[in-house]
């Protein structure tokens, strides 16, 4: 791995790592240490991809127009001082300001560095670096909890806030040493000035279908977060501290298959990979949401963290194929505002189908959408060769 890739992908993970130590935990500091009501929880956990899904582009855009390096230095520096907000802040809406500015943060750090990833790269090494990329994000999805988890019995609540902003400093660190490490490819035909004609050029790009299924992955994979604890708690009787540990698996089962994905890149059929992605989301969906006892609902979970640890990288890897290196930064950004709306999408379509039937059906229902996904994968291959 070379010099500029390696602080590039090391900041993604300090990023991730600085966030995910706390997410578990976030919702019961809102209520327990800001006195939040459960309402209120809701709330202000969902800030964060309201604002991702709305200043995503329009951040994008602004990257373009600007110097996109120092714009990823300002972008992690601005989720330090999120996190730090979340320490300090002594009333709930106070800490849902900083809610929001993380999730313009998530919108920016995170289109750029998927961005980087392949534009630091030659064309034919684009693939790799960008599944190398994701694989590093799966270790701080992974590590963040578990990390969080022993903390926790170490400080309190606040401290433990504060303790998350000191590693996005981190971040910060190796984000400046990354734009140092400028690499050579970085030329004007990699990267070019945002203008209002790029839009017009873009959407004539057949951006749309990778994006349309990671929609489709994304709506599964939102339901599956907000509703897969319920079910294990209510229906299962499976204890807290149990399913922490069943999600932390399920993270390392992501990070175990990016890693062994980017081994075999150069190998493997993008389009028949997605495919078995697709089919694998929708089987672990119905299982896990079917499930009458523990065992199956985790081997369905983890079905579900297969198709997890292969739909980014294999859409992310066909959207920079298809997107021209001038416009990948606003191609990335339209392709990921699927992911912020699908996880919108996915607990608001099971949470309308609880008002009908029970919360096993209206879970095991999120297949339908890797389903129609896995249908539409086949359209892809034209795509590819073109």
């Amino acid at each position: 791995m070379r010099r500029h890739q390696r602080f590039l992908n090391y900041a993604t993970f300090t990023f991730t790592l600085s966030y995910e130590i706390i997410g578990p935990i976030l919702p019961v500091y809102i209520y327990a240490a800001l006195g939040a009501s459960e309402y209120e929880v809701g709330i202000l956990i969902s800030l964060a991809a309201v604002a991702s899904a709305l200043s995503r582009i329009p951040s994008s855009m602004l990257a373009m127009r600007r110097n996109a390096l120092r714009i990823l230095i300002l972008g992690i520096a601005l989720n330090t001082v999120a996190l730090l907000g979340y320490a300090v802040s002594t009333t709930p809406w106070m800490l849902g300001i900083f809610r929001v500015l993380q999730g313009i943060t998530f919108a920016l750090n995170y289109t750029l560095m998927l961005s980087f990833a392949s534009l630091m790269m030659a064309p034919e090494e684009a693939r790799k670096s960008v599944v190398d990329y994701t694989a590093y994000v799966a270790l701080g999805l992974w590590l963040g909890p578990a990390i969080g988890a022993i903390l926790s019995y170490l400080m309190d609540l606040r401290m433990l806030m504060a303790s998350a902003a000191l590693i996005s400093l981190i971040a910060v660190f190796l984000g400046v040493s990354f734009a140092k490490t400028r690499p050579s490819l970085w030329e004007e035909t990699y990267y070019s000035k945002m203008s209002f004609s790029m839009v017009k050029t873009i959407l004539k790009k057949p951006l749309l279908l990778p994006t349309l299924l990671y929609l489709l992955y994304s709506t599964t994979i939102g339901g599956v977060f907000a509703y897969g604890p319920l079910k294990a708690s209510i229906e299962l009787g499976i204890p807290d501290p149990i399913i922490l540990a069943i999600f932390t698996g399920y993270y390392l089962v992501t990070y175990i298959t990016r890693i062994a994905l980017s081994r075999n890149m150069s190998k493997i059929d993008l389009v028949k990979f997605l495919k078995v992605s697709m089919l694998s989301c929708a089987a672990g969906a119905l299982i896990a949401g079917l499930a009458p006892n523990a065992l199956l609902f985790v081997a369905g979970l983890y079905l579900v963290a297969m198709a997890h640890g292969l739909t980014f990288p294999l859409t992310a890897a066909i959207t920079a194929h298809v997107v021209s290196p001038n416009l990948r930064i606003l191609g990335n950004s339209i392709y990921l505002t699927s992911w912020d709306i699908g996880n919108l999408f996915g607990p608001i379509a099971v949470a309308m189908l609880l008002h009908a039937i029970p919360l096993s059906p209206a879970f095991a229902s999120l297949c339908i959408y890797p389903a129609i996904a896995l249908i539409l994968a086949s359209r892809l291959a034209r795509i590819i060769s073109a």
